[in-house]
């Protein structure tokens, strides 16, 4: 067994000082259910920046990116593109109606909203195919950092994937969304500067910048050098829609002191992120084709050429902050899973539980949870497709009913459930082959048919 020593100690420590953190401010901050599942509704500037930049800032985003330039070069950009539109949604549009809401109705899950807009039925399917897709989220995480621990400590995959379970339920299932956000202050940090710096480091190993292009392959130059438009779309449809839904963003907007903080706090995490994932993740990828151009697993090619080409103290920094960057997507997938079984399941059916049964239930359903997140981990193919499957689902058939319920008061619920449906049927259709269409361009198209017709031949009778 080949073990990293420095590596190990590095990343021991730091796990150490995140659960304490995690722990101490969970039990401190964490006495209500509400405190549970959005804090309060206290979070100022600082823990919505950093905690949405731990969160979204993942797996996907840094090793699945890497990974993506690796392969595809500038032909990934169209799922930045994507990512960053939605993005601006929220910022301008979403965000500020969601935080409202949360104050206005006490909403604290996307299921709330959709009650209140739409159905309690409606509320049902979207949170169950949420907890569905953000189980499989939450497994992409796990694996990512398991492969970390395996590639760094030398113990088997297998093996890391259980201790990466542990971890990441003891410290969420104690403290909620108050030990996630303590810990993502850390997290993001690590982050932030992490990529930042690691960045010019691997680019002068490949050569500098001007080596780094003139050697990748043409096609890696080139927008649609490995996708036509109509592929290039669907790239920027699959989180542009995606987001949208993501029910852990939602969180973040509900757990926004006002308005204000949440918007300047989400423009700033919006410039971050395009930073990380559209400027230096880029430079990582196109930097590991010159450093590595055989390289046969894209998935593993940033932690491998971390300890490849800093060997010390400091590379063993940068896994650290590497696998910052995954548990800070993964303890907030996880908890969102939780509260959405106990505030839109749970407490349909036992709508006169205690605060005190409520948050019992959230903790118990996080560590459940976490354990099916494991079983799903050991049994899941590709991470990377766990991830786009994720988000082409949840956009495919509830981006619609939420972008155009939020300002329109003319769609009904049958507009809502009809949309879901045909989105649904679109993207099942696409993804067994059926249809030589994308998942998610199918079925969102259908989505939007369905909504309109019945809107004009049925509208809505109610007053909201």
């Amino acid at each position: 067994m080949n073990i990293d020593w420095t590596s190990t100690f590095v990343m021991v420590l730091y796990l150490i000082i995140t659960m304490t953190i995690a722990i101490y401010y969970g039990k401190k901050k964490t006495a209500t259910s509400s405190d549970f599942t959005v804090g309060g509704r206290r979070f100022g500037p600082a823990l919505i920046f950093f905690t949405m930049l731990a969160t979204i800032v993942g797996a996907a985003s840094v090793i699945g990116y890497t990974g993506w330039y690796f392969t595809r070069g500038f032909s990934q950009i169209w799922f930045v593109i994507g990512v960053s539109v939605s993005y601006l949604i929220y910022i301008f549009y979403l965000g500020p109606r969601i935080n409202d809401f949360g104050f206005q109705h006490n909403g604290e899950t996307l299921g709330d909203w959709m009650e209140y807009r739409y159905s309690r039925t409606l509320r049902y399917i979207a949170s169950i195919l949420l907890i569905i897709a953000y189980l499989a989220i939450t497994a992409f995480q796990y694996m990512a950092m398991a492969k970390i621990f395996n590639q760094v400590t030398g113990i088997s995959y297998e093996f890391a994937l259980f201790l990466t379970a542990i971890i990441v339920i003891v410290y969420t299932s104690i403290g909620g969304l108050w030990a996630v956000a303590s810990t993502d202050v850390l997290q993001g940090t690590m982050t932030l500067l992490g990529i930042i710096c690691l960045t010019p480091i691997i680019v002068a190993r490949a050569g500098g910048l001007g080596n780094i292009f003139a050697s990748a392959p043409a096609e890696h130059l080139q927008l649609f050098g490995y996708v036509n438009p109509v592929g290039a779309l669907s790239f920027a449809l699959v989180f542009l829609l995606g987001i949208v839904t993501w029910p852990d963003i939602w969180q973040r907007c509900y757990a926004a002191k006002n308005k204000k903080t949440l918007k300047g706090s989400l423009l700033t995490f919006f410039f971050a992120n395009l930073l990380l994932t559209g400027v230096l993740v880029l430079f990582l990828g196109f930097s590991a084709r010159v450093l590595y151009p055989g390289f046969a697993a894209p998935e593993n090619i940033l932690p491998f050429m971390i300890m490849d080409q800093i060997p010390n103290i400091w590379g063993s920094l940068f896994l650290a902050a590497l696998l910052a960057v995954i548990m800070g997507t993964a303890d907030s997938t996880l908890l969102v899973c939780a509260v959405m079984f106990e505030k839109d399941i749970y407490g349909n059916l036992k709508p006169g539980a205690t605060d005190e049964q409520k948050l019992k239930v959230n903790k118990l359903a996080t560590a459940i949870g976490g354990l099916l997140v494991l079983i799903l981990a050991f049994t899941a193919p590709s991470m990377f497709d766990i991830w786009v499957w994720s988000a082409d689902i949840t956009g495919a058939t509830l981006a619609v009913p939420i972008l155009l319920g939020m300002c329109w008061k003319r769609p009904s619920n049958k507009a809502a459930m009809t949309a879901v449906v045909l989105g649904f049927v679109g993207w099942a259709l696409a993804q067994v082959g059926l249809v030589n269409w994308s998942p998610i361009l199918l079925g969102s198209l259908l989505s939007l048919f369905g909504y309109l017709l019945v809107t004009v031949v049925s509208p809505s009778k109610s007053n909201l």
